[in-house]
Formats: structure tokens, C-alpha cells, sequence
């Protein structure tokens, strides 16, 4: 009987907070979690920066390109945070076939269309990337921004 009775109150003390916590303070947690959330890309944001002369890439075939990935910081100069990696460091562009599901949905989405010697930037949202578990080197809910050379298609 006793233990019922400690549930219920725990119940009714937690009822209670409940309703004591419709004032500013509800506000203010709301407002932080809006102000949170807008820090996260909505929507992937496509950007060509050189259009390129050659032939146009559509999905299934295989782009040989270079890619810097920085991690999306609202805070940093054009919201480049740190800078993660780059093919240009090693040299050799990579292949990667795209719309098939092979690379993250974002590249899947943004680099149909993109000309031989041209460049795109893809601000990709963590939707697109690596989701809400991320994956070793990338951290959970991590936007991404991504240049991309593209130098030939196979």
C-alpha cells in the first residue's frame, strides 16, 4: 500500500511540474530549441561556382572529380568550419557513380547536371550526409559543405 501511495504522489509531483512549467521558462527553452534548430540546414543549397564547357553528368555514370569537405559552421567565415579532407592533397581526383546510392544522398542529389571543368559547392544538411548517427570522423547531425571539381566522366 504504501509503495502505490509514493507512486502517486510521484505522479502528482510530476503533473503538477508539468503544469508550473507553462510560463517564461517554457518560452525560453522553446525559444532555444527554435534557435538550435535553425542552425541546421533545412534544405541542400546547390551553388555552381565554375559552370565548366563539357559534357553534362547524369545519374548512373561515374564522376571522376576532386572534393574538399569542411563541417558547416554557422559561426566561421562563409560558414566553412574546419576543413576535414581533400582529394587535391593526394592529388588523384576519386570516382564515385552517381543517383544509385553508392555515395551520401546530397552528392546524389547535387552533382547531376554539374559540366566537365566545372565546380560546385554543396551545403549539404545532415539529412543528406551521414544522418543522426554520423559515422567515424563526422559527428551526429553534422551538416557538411562540399566543393566539387568535376574532371571527367567515365
Amino acid at each position: 500500500m504504501s509503495r502505490l501511495l509514493s507512486v502517486s504522489l510521484f505522479a502528482l509531483a510530476l503533473l503538477v511540474a508539468g503544469c508550473a512549467s507553462e510560463n517564461s521558462d517554457t518560452t525560453a527553452d522553446s525559444e532555444a530549441s527554435e534557435s538550435a534548430a535553425s542552425e541546421y540546414l533545412a534544405d541542400m543549397v546547390i551553388t555552381d561556382l565554375v559552370e565548366g564547357d563539357g559534357n553534362m553528368i547524369a545519374a548512373g555514370q561515374t564522376a571522376v572529380a576532386h572534393y574538399t569537405l569542411w563541417f558547416r559552421d554557422v559561426s566561421a567565415e562563409d560558414e566553412k568550419g574546419e576543413m576535414v579532407q581533400s582529394s587535391k592533397e593526394g592529388g588523384e581526383p576519386i570516382p564515385f557513380q552517381i543517383g544509385v546510392g553508392r555515395v551520401i544522398a546530397g552528392w546524389d542529389q547535387g552533382v547531376p547536371g554539374m559540366k566537365i571543368g566545372g565546380t560546385r559547392e554543396l551545403r549539404v544538411p545532415y539529412s543528406l550526409a551521414y544522418g543522426e548517427a554520423g559515422r567515424p570522423g563526422i559527428p551526429a547531425m553534422q551538416d557538411l559543405i562540399f566543393e566539387i571539381e568535376l574532371v571527367d566522366i567515365r
